[in-house]
């Protein structure tokens, strides 16, 4: 007997078809994907925007820069 509502149950689940075709899900993930990206892109730097400048690591700073006297780059340090 449990065959037999194994059986129906899987002949009523074939019948179920997808709510959009396959490519839609496909360009829906893509899209997603491309939103959390713009998402995470729109908030780059901003830790470095709220840090002191006294704690900062910016390499290209040109207010370190020109406190020791010109460009980093001058100086050789990279």
């Amino acid at each position: 007997m449990t065959s037999h509502a194994a059986r129906v149950l899987a002949e009523e689940a074939a019948h179920h078809a997808l709510p959009a075709p396959a490519w839609a899900f496909a360009v829906t993930a893509l899209a997603a994907f491309a939103l959390l990206l713009a998402l995470t892109w729109a908030f780059r730097g901003n830790a470095q925007k709220h840090t002191p400048d006294s704690e900062r690591n910016d390499h290209h700073s040109t207010d370190l820069a020109h406190a020791h006297g010109g460009t980093m780059h001058d100086e050789g340090h990279h």
